[in-house]
């Protein structure tokens, strides 16, 4: 074999190899595309603002989305009735525990439901996040839900960055570092 051969060949060989190595290595740095990307969550090239919104929580207590400018939030629209809604609610409580005191919030917008639907929702999951009720769909609307769940990630300037349909485990280390990435960005 010549030379030009050789080196053609183990080019063709290691090309593979390099960029499987180096799309590990730039996933294990930390890089808060990757993390999103392990874990479904669309990141927008171009950011958009949040559209603000007042509802009330279980507690009758008014909440608007800008009252969190400033910190990262989650804003979960979620169902009572939805299973992969229910599934994933254990495991964002899991993550909100672990970052609330880090400027992290999540917000769940129960699409549809009614105060004592989502109230003994909140008792029976222990959840400590705001859940707000959205009865008449204006802010699912206004956000475009088209499937339950979806979440969308808002940055502390109030800017909408990412967006993920379906159900997830939020308690995964991927997610940890997804959100830690996030908090980082603000920084």
């Amino acid at each position: 074999m010549t030379k030009s051969k050789c080196q053609i060949i183990s080019s063709s060989i290691l090309f593979p190899i390099v960029l499987v190595l180096s799309l590990f290595l730039d996933y294990a740095s930390g890089g808060s595309s990757d993390y999103a990307s392990y874990m479904g969550i669309q990141e927008y090239t171009t950011l958009q603002e949040a559209n603000d919104f007042t509802l009330k929580d279980v507690a009758n207590k008014k909440v608007s989305l800008k009252d969190f400018k400033g910190k990262v939030v989650m804003l979960n629209f979620w169902a009572t009735w939805c299973g992969p809604c229910r599934v994933e609610m254990p495991s964002m409580e899991k993550l909100y525990r672990q970052f609330r005191e880090k400027g992290f919030v999540i917000l769940a917008v129960a699409s549809g439901d009614d105060t004592d639907s989502v109230d003994r929702f909140v008792k029976d999951y222990n959840i400590s996040f705001p859940a707000l009720i959205d009865s008449n769909l204006v802010v699912s609307d206004s956000y475009k839900v088209w499937a339950l769940p979806t979440t969308y990630f808002i940055n502390a300037k109030g800017q909408i960055i990412g967006r993920a349909h379906g159900g997830r485990d939020w308690g995964t280390k991927e997610a940890a570092q997804y959100i830690t990435s996030l908090l980082q960005r603000q920084l």
